[in-house]
């Protein structure tokens, strides 16, 4: 196992909570960091030295997000809001949403937060934000107007962009396809040993390149 699994999902969960308590307008303060994050840090493999790093990691990650946003956490609109996407009969996504903002500009934002512990390719995150507005406009029948991924560490990139309506529609496509395959049994096997052996969610399973 590896030592850092349950960091991101920690981290995560204390955004959770603050968003989900700025809905019904009590917003958290920097002095509650130490405690949001002790009640929920939990990182089962890692040894005592490595938990205090992390530890100390999240309270700095949530204390710079609360610093840089306490002021706009009353426009938090859903937090952890489970959405489904109906693309064609009997073909369905289901997601969650980390967070849905209204800006000061009053656009609809859908955020995903992310950290170095749970992050994934941009392109994967980016189809899946648009999957996300999709499912927000089936829940609320209005179009969000911003994507946004927020990365919770200190150097790293967060970024924003406008819905994509084509890829909106490419989505669907995408989808209704990989349903249809599945339905149909219809998975070929690669023409060519593929290079992304560290980034595909199969490689466990993935035979070894003959000599």
């Amino acid at each position: 196992m590896h030592e850092a699994l349950g960091y991101g999902k920690s981290v995560h969960d204390v955004m959770a909570e603050i968003h989900k308590r700025a809905i019904d307008g009590d917003l958290a303060s920097p002095t509650e960091v130490a405690d949001l994050v002790d009640r929920h840090l939990n990182v089962p493999f890692a040894y005592p030295t490595l938990r205090e790093q992390f530890r100390d990691a999240a309270r700095k990650a949530v204390s710079r997000y609360l610093l840089e946003n306490r002021g706009t956490l009353g426009q938090t609109l859903y937090s952890e809001q489970q959405v489904q996407v109906r693309v064609a009969p009997g073909i369905t996504v289901d997601g969650r949403i980390d967070l849905i903002r209204r800006l000061d500009t009053n656009e609809t934002s859908i955020v995903d937060f992310k950290s170095t512990e749970r992050a994934q390719a941009e392109d994967v995150t980016r189809d899946q934000l648009h999957v996300y507005a999709l499912g927000y406009q089936d829940l609320t029948s209005q179009r969000a107007d911003l994507v946004e991924v927020l990365n919770l560490d200190e150097r790293s990139r967060s970024t924003r962009e406008v819905v994509d309506e084509s890829l909106l529609g490419d989505i669907q496509g995408k989808i209704r396809d990989a349903g249809e395959a599945l339905r149909a049994n219809d998975l070929p096997r690669h023409r060519h040993w593929c290079t992304a052996r560290g980034t595909c969610d199969l490689a466990g399973i993935c035979r070894d390149k003959p000599a």
